[in-house]
């Protein structure tokens, strides 16, 4: 006996209900899959402000490496600097200090030549008392009758007369010589004093060289410091920023779907809403 096909009936109310629960679900479908998308445009958004705080760390971190390399070229010429100025310093100082003590042996040499000076002014006058003695002697023995005798004395004491005015003389040219030295030796004197004060004011301008060169140094180090970490941050939100573009075109993505699947449950309600009238 053949089997007999069945038709399942459905009623009108039945068809109703169903029509209004599929397009009331379409309807949230609909409603939850527009929240995704707007929360998807925040997320995004809020990925490009991440990014655009990313983008000026950047730029701020390179600008402070950048910042901290000049600095670190200008602390290391002015550290040279320093060396050359505090070398020449030094060596002002060698040379006042040898200037000095040539002055010093010319003072010296001054003094002995003056001494000698001095001895020979005595020795001149003794040797002009010599001679007058002579000449007394030769006058006594001339009257005594002894030409010869007289004659030699008398010679005699001219030749002391002329070798006493020859010391005096010369005690005279020894003096002003002596005299010459000693204004040149405060002469030398005062150059080595020059070189002395001279070394001693490049060795102050070295040391504020130095302590210059450090400062840039550290302020260097504090940028090369603030640019790393900066870099760093760039890099946080440039990954966070990503992230979150990912995460809001998802979020987009499934609120698309939501609402398109929404949209098909609430035209399938309204085509058996139809069917049902």
């Amino acid at each position: 006996m053949a089997a007999k096909s069945k038709r399942v009936s459905v009623s009108k109310s039945q068809l109703s209900d169903t029509a209004l629960a599929a397009e009331v679900v379409g309807l949230e479908s609909e409603l939850v899959g527009a929240a995704d998308m707007v929360e998807g445009v925040a997320t995004l958004q809020d990925a490009q402000v991440v990014a655009t705080v990313g983008k000026a760390a950047l730029a701020a971190g390179a600008s402070d490496l950048t910042r901290a390399a000049d600095l670190e070229i200008m602390a290391e010429r002015t550290a040279f600097v320093s060396e050359v100025v505090r070398a020449a310093g030094a060596a002002d100082m060698t040379q006042g200090a040898e200037i000095l003590a040539a002055s010093q042996d010319i003072e010296v040499q001054s003094i002995l030549i003056s001494g000698l000076g001095e001895e020979d002014l005595r020795l001149g006058m003794e040797m002009g008392a010599i001679a007058g003695q002579l000449a007394v002697a030769a006058d006594v023995v001339a009257m005594l009758d002894m030409p010869v005798l007289a004659e030699f004395l008398a010679n005699r004491g001219d030749d002391l007369r002329d070798l006493a005015v020859d010391a005096i003389i010369k005690f005279g040219a020894t003096r002003a010589m002596a005299n010459t030295m000693e204004t040149i030796g405060a002469q030398v004197g005062a150059m080595g004093a020059d070189e002395m004060v001279e070394g001693l004011a490049r060795r102050t301008v070295a040391d504020a060289a130095a302590r210059h060169s450090e400062d840039l140094a550290m302020a260097g180090l504090g940028y090369a410091v603030s640019g790393v970490e900066e870099l760093e941050v760039a890099q946080a939100a440039g990954q966070l920023a990503h992230e979150m573009a990912v995460e809001g075109v998802a979020e987009i993505a499934a609120g698309s779907m939501e609402m398109g699947a929404g949209a098909t449950l609430e035209a399938v309600g309204e085509a058996l809403a139809e069917k049902a009238r």
